[in-house]
């Protein structure tokens, strides 16, 4: 996979479930809305893998709908139990 596409989870090795695609998804609305892929400013290094994995996440820009700034912010929490099902998107 593309690194900031990954979920925490998945690169802490521990055991995900399809909530990690629900990650996924959110850093997927990050990129269609902004223009730009996730962390496109950064090295896709062990760093980026650290910081993912320590809740660091791209900068939403102000502009964006508040609606949509926290669907996006729902599907990338670190907790995997607390993004929303796909049900629910």
């Amino acid at each position: 996979g593309n690194l900031p596409y990954i979920a925490p989870e998945v690169l802490r090795l521990d055991r995900f479930t399809p909530k990690a695609d629900i990650y996924s998804l959110g850093m997927l609305m990050y990129e269609i809305l902004t223009g730009f892929p996730p962390f496109h400013d950064r090295v896709h290094d062990c760093h980026l893998a650290i910081d993912i994995v320590s809740g660091i996440r791209p900068t939403i820009p102000p502009d964006l709908p508040d609606t949509l700034k926290y669907l996006m912010e729902q599907c990338w929490d670190n907790n995997p139990e607390a993004r929303p099902t796909s049900a629910k998107l």
